[in-house]
């Protein structure tokens, strides 16, 4: 796997038998917040602060892929999710199942095993943001 810098934006070439595969770093951090969207708002990312981007983010100023580190290694894509959780909300249960769900997503539409895919806890929130510093990882093919 190689990587590429076109015009800031960084690519991720995957060789296949068919030809390369040019995959953007946006494109990965779309996978994870439609991975994230499937907990119906029981998950939610932020930043590593525990900032949930507001408003403006919705209308284009800032994705939600700058709350994530996506970075290529030799070994692979390493990932880091930044997130709060509704109160109540298992955090044992739904990091387990959040590492796993990007794991197998990213390795299924991009063909890219990830190295290591870790969930970090920033908060918990109800009516305001307890901060928390909670992280979860899933390295290799595990």
């Amino acid at each position: 796997m190689e990587k590429i810098s076109l015009g800031g934006t960084m690519l991720f070439t995957v060789e296949t038998d068919l030809g390369n595969i040019m995959v953007s770093k946006a494109a990965v951090g779309k996978i994870i917040t439609e991975v994230v969207e499937g907990f119906d708002g029981k998950v939610i990312i932020s930043n590593n602060k525990g900032k949930v981007p507001g408003f403006v983010s919705k209308i284009g100023g800032m994705d939600d892929s700058n709350a994530m580190e996506i970075n290529q290694t030799e070994q692979g894509l390493d990932i880091r999710v930044y997130v709060v959780l509704r109160f109540g909300t298992s955090i044992a249960q739904v990091t387990n199942k959040l590492v796993n769900q990007i794991h197998e997503n990213i390795k299924e539409m991009t063909g890219m095993e990830p190295n290591s895919v870790a969930v970090v806890v920033t908060g918990m929130i109800s009516k305001k943001i307890a901060p928390r510093h909670i992280e979860v990882t899933r390295n290799g093919a595990e």
